[in-house]
């Protein structure tokens, strides 16, 4: 409930992307942050109602928010983990500050692949986002080894496609782009799903890039290894694909 969460000042504007704690605390040093028309100076400051305060840069208005979303353009080489004792993670690349933050990743992306990651402090958001129940669409782009996909492959994707260990797929959509490119859009997450498919129908998968998350697209303007702040668009979006209440004037 909204009248338990308690936000230290410094925590919130970082958290919102107003720079890195040591930059936040001299932004609240300066004298340029006010809380209820009040300067506050002590970076600790403690915002015990979120919901009902009004938090003032400069003079402008900015908006608490309740959960953190993130969207990463995860690079090659990377585990979707907190650590490992092996490879580099996908939480290397946020900063320090934010690592604090209890982020899920809303479903998993292989070491080699490449594309969207959703990082939520929001569990049940992430929750709902990967399980079968709401079936959202997670759409890839798929470069492959091998003849062209023929019509005889898309029914057997269209109708649900019979993995090597009978495992039977949810029927998927295939878009294709060329002899050895297409656009494969799943409503499930098994493990190593896309590859298998691919396997399945005699085809070796070479690289394999998320674009999509149900209606949250990956931004184009984002390179490899960066990430930005969900919209509120995008949330609003993100929160009605799975029946989750989400208060408009706390996101």
């Amino acid at each position: 409930m909204t009248d338990k969460i308690r936000l230290r000042l410094d925590r919130a504007l970082t958290r919102l992307g107003y720079g890195t704690r040591k930059e936040v605390r001299a932004l609240i040093k300066s004298r340029r942050v006010t809380v209820d028309d009040e300067i506050v100076i002590d970076h600790g400051f403690i915002i015990s109602d979120p919901e009902h305060t009004r938090i003032e840069i400069d003079g402008a208005r900015i908006a608490l928010r309740q959960h953190t979303h993130l969207m990463l353009n995860k690079p090659a080489g990377y585990l979707t983990a907190h650590k490992d004792s092996r490879y580099p993670v996908v939480f290397d690349l946020i900063p320090e500050e934010l690592r604090t933050l209890q982020f899920t990743s809303a479903g998993r992306l292989d070491r080699d692949a490449t594309g969207l990651i959703l990082l939520t402090t929001d569990g049940e958001l992430a929750h709902r986002l990967m399980s079968p129940k709401y079936r959202i669409s997670k759409t890839y782009h798929v470069v492959f080894h091998g003849k062209p996909i023929t019509s005889a492959d898309e029914s057997k994707f269209n109708s649900g496609l019979v993995l090597e260990d009978k495992t039977v797929c949810l029927p998927a959509k295939i878009e294709i782009l060329s002899d050895q490119e297409i656009l494969l859009t799943i409503t499930e997450g098994k493990y190593h799903q896309v590859k298998r498919m691919m396997q399945a129908v005699g085809r070796e998968v070479i690289s394999l890039h998320r674009l999509s998350i149900g209606e949250l697209r990956l931004d184009p303007d984002l390179e490899e290894s960066e990430f930005r702040l969900l919209n509120r668009d995008e949330l609003i979006s993100l929160y009605e694909e799975v029946n989750l209440q989400i208060n408009m004037d706390y996101l």
